[in-house]
């Protein structure tokens, strides 16, 4: 099992990342193999971009700040038996820099991206479980590219008409308790690392000539934590809703859920 979660772990952290998706319980909800559950979340939040700096532009590497997000998604779950369980989400999302606060770096510029489809997915794994508190882990990752419409603005020196392309991809680790309030009430959280990569990539032209410019970035904070709460709804049906933090980022968000 460790062997597995360390190889799990390795390969997300190595692809290109988004903005906090809904994480819920790092223990498994569901307990037999072949159960599954079906879930709408909606999570929104503001976080901290590292990019490199852009010589086109003479731009030095810089932090992003605020870059407010949305997403909207659908979530299916399965249980593979043994405290363990796969799920997989797709939904769209939206990403849109805080102009004011970012005066010094394109992304400032670039207004609301369009409405995106994301992808993404992972598991869950109980490694403890006691008569009202069990500890789990949690790994996903998810997959995403924004479009930002074309604009003109100047900064650097430079008259600048581009339309703006950013890829992520996200992931996340999550350890912690879940813990037994009472019959329909849970309560979760603990320490997770948060892991982001991608590019932004702009098209168009600078000071009249064709260009094509791209920066790297990452995340500001690696570290953070979360807390959430699990409401029982009925027999098979459940509300959570959950707050992440990290140093840079923030975010909140629901998830209303149905077992099967």
């Amino acid at each position: 099992m460790k062997r597995m979660v360390l190889t799990a772990a390795v390969l997300l952290s190595t692809t290109q990342v988004f903005a906090f998706d809904f994480m819920g319980p790092s223990t498994s909800t569901l307990k037999t193999f072949g159960q599954s559950s079906v879930a709408v979340e909606y999570f929104w939040g503001s976080m901290d971009i590292d990019a490199d700096s852009i010589p086109e532009l003479g731009l030095l590497s810089d932090t992003i700040e605020n870059v407010g997000f949305s997403k909207a998604s659908a979530n299916l779950t399965v249980g593979l038996g043994s405290g363990s369980e796969i799920f997989a989400r797709l939904g769209v999302a939206q990403l849109e820099p805080d102009e004011g606060d970012n005066r010094d770096n394109v992304a400032g510029y670039v207004g609301c991206s369009d409405e995106s489809f994301f992808a993404g997915g992972g598991a869950k794994w109980t490694l403890a479980e006691g008569q009202s508190t069990s500890w789990g882990l949690l790994t996903q990752a998810s997959w995403v590219d924004f479009d930002f419409d074309g604009t003109r603005y100047s900064i650097g020196g430079h008259d600048v008409a581009s339309s703006t392309e950013v890829r992520f991809v996200e992931v996340q680790i999550a350890t912690g308790p879940t813990i037994d309030l009472a019959e329909n009430m849970t309560v979760y959280g603990g320490p997770f690392l948060h892991f982001l990569t991608g590019d932004m990539d702009l098209e168009g032209t600078i000071d009249g000539l064709p260009a094509s410019v791209e920066t790297d970035l990452d995340q500001e904070s690696i570290l953070g934590g979360y807390i959430g709460a699990q409401v029982g709804l009925g027999q098979n049906v459940g509300l959570n809703i959950e707050f992440q933090k990290t140093s840079g980022n923030y975010g909140v968000g629901g998830q209303l859920v149905w077992r099967f």
